[in-house]
C-alpha cells in the first residue's frame, strides 16, 4: 500500500504541479535589447534600461534597474528589484558600441560601455580601462510559485482519492468477505 502511495505521489497530479517547468515564465532580454546606460548623480550608481521579452506572446516591456545593488540577483537568475526611470537631470548617459574603440567617446567622467554580441551583457570601462562586467536579467518568474502553492491541496485530494480508489478496488473485495463471514 505504502508504495502505491509513494507511486501515485511521484507520478500523480502532485508531482506534475510542482515540476519546475509547470506555470512557469521566463524573462530575458529581447532582441534587440535596446540597451541604454545612464549615470545616476542621486543614486550614485549605473542605472540600465533595456527591453525585456517574456516566453509565450506577452509584448516587449521596457526596464531599468540599478546595476551594482541588483549584481548578485541577476547573476543568480533572479529577478532584479526594477525601478522607474528617476528623474532624467539627474542621470547622465553613457555611450554603448558593440566594441571599446580608442579614444574613448567622451562622456560623464568617461565612461563608456562595450555590449556583447548577443546583446545579454556589457562592460563598463572608464577612461579606457575595464570596471565590470554585466549581465542582463533572465530569470523565471515568481508568479508560478503562487499558482503551485494554491492548487496543491487540490491536486493532494485528487493523489488520495486516486488512492483510496485504487486501495478499495484491490483491498474491498476480501474486506466484504470478512463482514459477511463475521455477520452470519
Amino acid at each position: 500500500m505504502l508504495l502505491i502511495c509513494q507511486t501515485l505521489f511521484i507520478n500523480g497530479c502532485t508531482s506534475v504541479l510542482w515540476n519546475k517547468n509547470t506555470f512557469a515564465h521566463y524573462y530575458e532580454p529581447a532582441h534587440p535589447t535596446n540597451l541604454r546606460l545612464f549615470y545616476s548623480s542621486q543614486e550614485r550608481e549605473l542605472l540600465v534600461q533595456y527591453d525585456e521579452a517574456r516566453d509565450g506572446d506577452a509584448p516587449v516591456r521596457r526596464r531599468a534597474y540599478y546595476a551594482d545593488r541588483n549584481a548578485e540577483r541577476v547573476n543568480n537568475h533572479c529577478k532584479p528589484s526594477f525601478t522607474s526611470a528617476p528623474d532624467w537631470q539627474t542621470l547622465h548617459p553613457i555611450p554603448i558600441s558593440n566594441i571599446v574603440t580608442a579614444p574613448v567617446p567622451t562622456s560623464f567622467q568617461g565612461l563608456c560601455a562595450a555590449s556583447s554580441s548577443e546583446g545579454d551583457s556589457f562592460t563598463l570601462y572608464s577612461k579606457g580601462e575595464k570596471l565590470e562586467s554585466y549581465n542582463l536579467p533572465n530569470y523565471v518568474g515568481t508568479s508560478r510559485r503562487l499558482k503551485q502553492v494554491l492548487l496543491t491541496p487540490f491536486a493532494v485530494v485528487i493523489d488520495c482519492t486516486i488512492v483510496g480508489a485504487v486501495a478499495a478496488y484491490y483491498c474491498g473485495p476480501s474486506m466484504l468477505s470478512a463482514l459477511n463471514g463475521r455477520s452470519l
